[in-house]
């Protein structure tokens, strides 16, 4: 695999494996992970789902891999909806996980 198709992977299919792969590691070394409450778990998962494509974006628009800096729509927003779309649905999936929340 080479950088520019590591640098696609990221910022699309592969968000969610780089997200558990940090989780994992916030899990094993950082204690104060572990005692947030559900909700706070969630919005750093969030918060690392729309972190992985855009910095895998700034990465490759930074060495010429693919995108340009002011392109908006071919760059940028690619990125951002599929971290916002990663986010969103593994926060949907665990929904009902949430604080005593059911669903049905």
């Amino acid at each position: 695999m080479s950088w520019g198709d590591f640098l696609r992977y990221a910022a699309g299919p592969g968000i969610g494996v780089i997200v558990g792969v940090i989780l994992s590691f916030l899990i094993e070394y950082i204690p104060p992970y572990c005692q947030l409450d559900s909700k706070g778990k969630r919005l750093v998962f969030f918060a690392l789902c729309l972190c992985v494509p855009l910095l895998a974006t700034l990465a490759a628009v930074a060495t010429g891999e693919w995108g340009a800096w002011g392109d908006l729509r071919g760059t940028w927003w690619p990125a951002l909806t599929s971290g916002v779309l990663a986010g969103g649905v593994g926060t949907l999936v665990h929904t009902r996980k949430l604080d005593g929340y059911r669903l049905g």
